[in-house]
């Protein structure tokens, strides 16, 4: 009777133990399915909701290209209204209305600047919310710095100092009058095509290296124009604000015997500048740099088929 006992007890146990092994593989079932359930409940609320969200942002960003500024960190007094203008003008256009988060934005407007032809390079362009929005752009740049205009026909073009024709040209006579740039004519070759291309023709590269060569000189101002015409016979000739001629010769960097230096060239027009106050010797006269001693004649007796000299000893080191 015992032996029967424990055999039922032992039937019962198994029975129990079965049943909480299905109760637990149950549990772990439905806790998959649970987790299972999550996720696709995730996945489709990112389906649903990340576009929705796109949309929204993209709504409260939109930006009228009207609207578009343009800042820069470091831009020069040289760089007036007018051309900061033009550039927002041509920034705006390339980039047109649209949200301001479009990953293309920034490079759209870098790609504008760049083709602009005032600037050597673009270190960064972000999005600018000195106003509170995003309707801008902040720009660090680096500027292409005016240093002369380039006389071809009738206009004048504005080029850097390594004759880089920028975006700014005027009809003859009608520039401002400040800041003062010095003119170089008769440029043998026509202007690039697109601004921020170098101007070609050794002539216009010369008179820039001369021009470099006068730069914080006291007398500057008085330099009206270099003439590029004889290059190759009588060489550079500088014209003055008060009609006087200077004939320099060989430029600068070129060395030779036949002439003095520019470092005594240069020193010859200081003396002159600081005894008559000109670098012409006074006005209406040919001053000849080429020999050791600097020659002085008037313009009028030259014009004439003359050959009056004066005494140019006071220009002498």
């Amino acid at each position: 009777m015992a032996r029967k006992t424990r055999t039922r007890s032992s039937v019962l146990a198994n029975a129990i133990d079965r049943l909480a092994a299905c109760v637990r593989e149950g549990g772990r079932t439905f806790s998959l399915l649970a987790v299972a359930c999550c996720l696709v409940a995730v996945a489709l609320l990112l389906a649903i909701g990340v576009p929705r969200l796109r949309i929204a942002l993209d709504e409260r960003s939109w930006v009228e290209a009207s609207a578009i500024t343009v800042r820069f960190t470091n831009a020069p007094k040289w760089f007036d209204q007018i051309r900061h203008d033009e550039v927002r003008r041509r920034v705006a256009e390339a980039v047109g209305d649209g949200s301001a988060l479009a990953p293309a934005r920034l490079e759209l407007a870098r790609t504008a600047l760049l083709e602009s032809g005032w600037f050597v390079s673009i270190a960064q362009v972000r999005l600018d919310g000195g106003d509170g929005g995003n309707a801008g752009f902040l720009v660090d740049a680096t500027f292409r710095v005016p240093v002369a205009v380039v006389l071809h026909g009738d206009r004048e073009h504005l080029v850097d100092a390594d004759g880089c024709r920028l975006p700014a040209d005027w009809i003859l006579g009608q520039r401002p009058s400040q800041p003062h740039w010095i003119s170089l004519v008769h440029a043998s070759e026509p202007p690039p095509g697109l601004p921020g291309t170098r101007w070609s023709g050794r002539d216009v590269q010369a008179g820039l290296e001369l021009l470099q060569a006068t730069f914080d000189k006291p007398w500057e101002h008085q330099i009206a124009a270099i003439d590029l015409a004889q290059l190759d016979r009588d060489g550079l000739v500088l014209l003055t604000t008060n009609g006087g001629f200077i004939v320099w010769g060989y430029a600068p960097s070129v060395a030779t015997s036949a002439e003095p230096p520019a470092s005594a060239k240069l020193h010859n027009l200081d003396v002159l500048f600081a005894r008559t106050g000109h670098i012409d010797n006074g006005g209406g006269r040919i001053v000849d740099l080429r020999t050791d001693v600097p020659s002085v004649r008037l313009a009028a007796d030259t014009l004439n088929g003359a050959s009056h000299n004066t005494d140019a000893s006071a220009a002498t080191p």
